[in-house]
């Protein structure tokens, strides 16, 4: 299973563990991870992404996941796109 890969755990820790650090640095990382092939891999990207949504590239980057296959992904991605209210 997928929850069992490291290779998994580590791409999704590290999408994590870019929340965190400077948007300089984790958005062009967060964003190349929006390409994973694992849908848990680009959740924890745009979640990730939410916390720089403050810089016009994160706000590229999310806008790029409009048409994922998994609804999750496009939900957070536009939920972290929408004005605030």
């Amino acid at each position: 299973a997928a929850l069992d890969d490291p290779a998994w755990q580590v791409r999704a820790g590290a999408a994590a563990a870019l929340r965190a650090a400077a948007a300089g640095r984790a958005v062009p990382a967060l964003a190349k991870a929006l390409a994973d092939r694992n849908a848990d891999v680009r959740k924890a990207a745009v979640l990730a992404l939410l916390g720089h949504v403050p810089a016009p590239e994160a706000r590229a980057a999310l806008a790029t996941v409009a048409a994922d296959p998994d609804a999750d992904v496009r939900a957070y991605a536009a939920r972290g796109l929408a004005p605030a209210s």
